[in-house]
């Protein structure tokens, strides 16, 4: 690309309008401004290209970061941001966002402390720091790491600690700090009864979320009035009067959760005025009585409590989307209600409606309603009587979009389909799982885009009629033996017919189809069949399918790009022959096919899987050029040696075959990932490893040996031996592992300490597999291992 043609670079702009053009530029192509000869340009380039820079520091061999660039965020090494402070230009830059992620648990970790965070911290406009514990258990945040400096400190605007546990010492926060999280593991959450001491909020803190049960209510005495957002969590010794006396007249948006002190919100719980938004979740509530709520209130999540009771005399008009989710509701409580002229969403699933009359007094304004999980197949003392309901029509708002009545099965018990009147606007409907069995009485608006039938007791689509411009068709997972007589609109992208029981199709799809789904039936040919030119995904796993005959395969227009075969009785290639060129991802696992050279595979196949199949060689296979991903796992491969993979391979798994041997095997040079296990390879007498490999999987052999087990279960002397199918004993021909290496896999074989000695781990080195060998003393050699590797993790 001549960026110089380009009326941009070319100086037919004011500086000031390339600045805010190259502002929108992804980072990539700003990266190519700065190599231009204009010295104004490559001057904002340069700012615009430095101005969100993430740093990450994680473990071993990653402790410097990763360098790469993404549209808006510059990720850097550490050193390279060192050099970058260092640079003469470096005040020429102003770093509007810097990110710095903490992966792990360091001890001392010192770099906010240091030169280079400092000399930084003057051109920088918001710093964000989280530190993360990365599933470490028994860690505890430590606040010396946050830099002493008050001038460093001014440019930190967030914090988030993700830790199991955090040092109540809190000092007193940073006084431009506008957001601090609390955060935890759920996986190694521990409770700590011991009530922190209050803390020093910042004046400015506009933002506070603690979702660690890490203090009492006293311990956030303090908050700043002028906080506008507040987000507790298993807050200790939490009370009405505790929770008032934080006197937060600014407050915007509330969130409480799994707080065992909140069974009730009344008048007497007092709603800060300006609040715009409350979310109340796994709380013990099982009353919310209100006479009215904040005037500015547009949104009230409730999820997760015990609700039987939900009163409020006066919604607000600015109350835009109302969601009552998992509680007792029942639909007397709903009917009651006198919801805002205004409200656009309403959510209550997962409840206890049992009558849909509340339907027709909902405000025209609303645009989504969802209904899904409740109980609409009984009525209950407080509803109306089954006659009624047969009769009754259910009037959905005018303005209705969006409508989900899903999974309330026998729906249609009570209320006829014929019934259900849809507002002409609406675009998105869900009936799925209410045991529909006929589609003759349902009437769908005109400008209906997307419909889901899944899960009924279709037999027939006879009488469905489909709205002209409908894009999206869900029939999966109903009764339906065929679907000749459905209307396709020319419209449509998306047709699922999944888990039914469809034994032919011969329709002809438009054009328009992208994406396709067979999965599932009782298909066992498709001939003739005229794949739409715009489908670029075709899903025909788990039929009997022994034919497939696409007739315009050779058309250079088709879009297809992933076609799966899996779980079907196609026993050649030539049994789904000739494939679509543009093809680049094919799956034939599960299936009966024993050769791949039955016929000239696409040219452009990326990715091709055979799990479980009847292979038994892959001599005379042509593979396409641009193969990345060959994975042919579970079959009957006994030999590799004069194969010929293409140098494009990224991935080769071969796992649980015959294989016997790999010795001077071409391994393809650009393979990151490959996998040999559960194949009966006893030595590896020689062995060329390319050097961009990262994980290696050499685990299970089979083959007759007699090796020593250690013991997993603690005590290294403890070892019996074992003869059977454990192989692997030699590693001699393996002379140098790749310096990229960070995976390696040899557990369930016979290896000894001395067979794996002279393999030296790279830099690079994350993981090793070795449990199940044959070591005398497996605890000592892994000490010895763990000097000069402390990072390394074992598994076995």
């Amino acid at each position: 690309m001549n960026l110089q043609k380009i009326p941009l670079f070319g100086h037919t702009f004011p500086l000031e309008i390339s600045e805010k053009i190259i502002s929108h530029l992804p980072l990539p192509t700003v990266a190519e401004l700065m190599k231009l000869d204009n010295a104004s340009i490559t001057l904002v380039a340069r700012k615009r290209y430095y101005s969100n820079i993430r740093l990450i520091f994680d473990r071993p061999p990653h402790e410097d970061g990763y360098s790469f660039v993404d549209d808006k965020v510059l990720s850097m090494k550490i050193s390279e941001f060192e050099a970058l402070v260092n640079s003469d230009t470096f005040d020429q830059l102003i770093i509007e966002e810097l990110f710095i992620w903490v992966k792990i648990d360091i001890a001392d970790f010192t770099f906010l402390h240091k030169g280079v965070f400092t000399k930084a911290s003057s051109i920088i406009a918001d710093a964000i720091l989280e530190f993360d514990a990365d599933q470490e258990q028994w860690v505890t945040f430590n606040w010396d790491w946050l830099p002493s400096l008050p001038l460093v400190q001014e440019c930190i605007r967030e914090i988030f600690v993700l830790y199991p546990s955090i040092d109540p010492k809190v000092p007193p926060f940073l006084s431009s700090l506008r957001k601090l999280t609390f955060g935890y593991d759920s996986q190694y959450r521990e409770i700590d009864e011991e009530t922190a001491s209050s803390v020093v909020f910042p004046p400015n803190l506009q933002e506070f979320v603690s979702n660690i049960p890490w203090g009492s209510m006293t311990a956030y005495a303090n908050l700043p009035s002028n906080l506008q957002k507040l987000d507790l969590d298993s807050v200790l010794e939490f009370s009405v009067e505790t929770f008032n006396a934080l006197n937060l007249p600014n407050l915007k948006d509330l969130v409480l959760q799994n707080i065992p002190g909140v069974t009730e919100i009344n008048e007497l719980f007092e709603l800060p005025l300006l609040l715009e938004s409350l979310k109340l979740e796994s709380l013990n509530i099982t009353n919310f009585e209100r006479q009215k709520l904040p005037l500015r209130l547009k949104k009230l999540f409730i999820t997760k409590c015990p609700l039987t009771k939900f009163c409020v005399d006066t919604f607000p008009d600015s109350l835009k989307e109302l969601s009552l989710d998992k509680t007792g509701l029942p639909s007397s409580q709903i009917r009651m209600l006198k919801f805002p002229p205004g409200l656009v969403s309403l959510l209550v699933t997962t409840s206890q409606l049992t009558s849909l009359d509340f339907v027709n007094s909902l405000p025209g304004s609303l645009e989504i309603l969802n209904l899904r999980g409740n109980s609409l197949d009984r009525l209950n003392k407080t509803d109306e009587d089954a006659a009624t309901a047969r009769s009754l029509q259910i009037k959905f708002p005018e303005s209705l979009q969006k409508l989900e009545l899903s999974y309330n099965k026998h729906l249609f018990t009570h209320y006829s389909p014929r019934n259900l009147i849809f507002p002409p606007s609406l675009k998105d409907l869900d009936l799925s799982e209410v045991y529909l069995s006929q589609v003759d009485r349902l009437d769908l608006p005109p400008g209906l885009n997307s419909l889901s039938l899944s899960g009924n007791l279709l037999t027939s689509v006879k009488r469905l009629n489909l709205p002209p411009g409908l894009t999206s068709l869900d029939l999966s997972s109903n009764h339906l033996v065929s679907v000749e007589e459905l209307n396709i609109p020319l419209a449509l992208t998306h047709l699922y017919l999944r888990y039914n029981r469809l034994q032919r199709f011969s329709k002809t799809l438009p054009e328009s189809i992208q994406f396709l789904d067979f999965g599932y039936n009782q298909l066992k040919e498709l001939v003739n069949f005229h794949l739409p030119v715009n489908c670029t995904e075709f899903e025909f796993s788990i039929n009997p399918l022994q034919k497939l005959q696409i007739s315009n395969a050779c058309d250079p227009n088709l879009k297809l790009r992933d076609l799966c075969l899996s779980g079907t009785d196609i026993i050649t290639l030539c049994d789904i022959s000739p494939l679509p060129q543009c093809l680049t991802s094919l799956d034939i696992s599960n299936s009966k096919i024993n050769s791949l050279s039955d016929i000239l595979l696409p040219e452009g196949l990326i990715s091709l899987r055979a799990y479980y199949t009847k292979i038994t060689s892959l001599e005379d296979v042509e593979f396409p050029p641009h193969l990345e991903n060959l994975t042919v796992l579970s079959s009957q491969i006994s030999s590799i040696a004069n194969i010929h993979f293409p140098e494009s391979l990224l991935v080769l798994i071969l796992d649980d075959n015959k294989i016997a041997s790999i010795d001077a095997v071409q391994i393809p040079p650009k393979l990151k990932i490959l996998d040999f296990s559960r194949n009966a390879i006893s030595t590896i007498n020689e062995l060329q490893l390319p050097e961009s490999l990262e994980m290696l999987n050499l685990a299970d052999q089979e083959c007759d040996t007699l090796h020593n087990r250690v013991s997993t279960c603690g005590n290294s002397s403890e070892s019996s031996s074992v003869s059977g199918k454990k192989g692997l004993s030699n590693l001699s021909g393996l002379t140098k592992l790749p310096p990229k290496l960070e995976h390696l896999d040899l557990a369930n074989n016979s290896l000894s300490e001395q067979a794996i000695r002279h393999l030296e781990l790279p830099v690079s080195f994350m993981r090793l597999f070795i449990g199940d060998n044959a070591f005398d003393d497996y605890y000592q050699w892994e000490r010895e291992i763990k000097l000069t590797h402390p990072e390394l993790r074992f598994n076995w």
